[in-house]
């Protein structure tokens, strides 16, 4: 019998999931399911992530943030809608993103989808060498539930921090710090988040206090 697009994606996610920790071996993943067929739905693509994917749409929600993308009305306000949202799926112990179905319908090219694997297969090969895998029960229960408890509270004051330039960066790169340790499962990343989120939290306290 002919395996249908889903259970291929859904076996090469389990695959890649446990083999790959790295983002070269995610692209790889990403090359290899865009490969199969002429396009991919997003809730295919999240299972081609795997559990990783958390880790994945928290880097590129915050990434956005960061670019130039980030200083249009509101950008940064719907961003971390996002943040919260896959937050609280993590905070609920959740192994895979839930999203309503007909945005899981929703269908990306097989081009966008191995062009995106292949620009990551680049980056990787200067960022795998310095993202190495330690301290990996740090990306592990309790303390990714932590991260993504934090993540919650670093996303509900951007819609007030938007009004002054630049200042929603502050929260959203903790978040994308977060989301890289999550990511590549390096726990080195994850400890510089929860160090960074005490940092931003005394001085909020003085701030208020003061």
């Amino acid at each position: 019998m002919k395996a249908r697009p889903t259970d291929v994606v859904r076996s090469g996610g389990r695959r890649d999931r446990k083999d790959a920790p790295s983002i070269g071996t995610l692209a790889d993943a990403l090359v290899a399911g865009a490969a199969r067929q002429p396009s991919l739905s997003l809730g295919e693509l999240l299972l081609l992530i795997g559990d990783r994917g958390f880790g994945a749409v928290l880097v590129l929600a915050a990434g956005a943030n960061l670019s130039p993308a980030g200083v249009i009305p509101a950008a940064s306000t719907l961003l971390a809608a996002v943040v919260a949202f896959v937050s609280l799926q993590i905070v609920a112990g959740q192994r895979h993103i839930w999203m309503p179905r007909f945005l899981r319908r929703k269908t990306l090219s097989r081009r966008l989808v191995e062009g995106t694997g292949r620009t990551m297969k680049k980056w990787s090969r200067w960022l795998d060498p310095w993202l190495t895998r330690g301290l990996r029960p740090l990306t592990q229960r309790p303390f990714d539930r932590l991260a993504g408890l934090i993540c919650i509270l670093l996303a509900v004051p951007v819609p007030l921090l938007e009004f002054v330039p630049f200042l929603t960066n502050v929260p959203m790169t903790i978040v994308a710090i977060f989301g890289l340790g999550l990511l590549v499962r390096n726990g080195f990343l994850m400890a510089l988040g929860f160090a960074a989120s005490l940092a931003v939290a005394y001085l909020a306290y003085r701030l208020l206090t003061s």
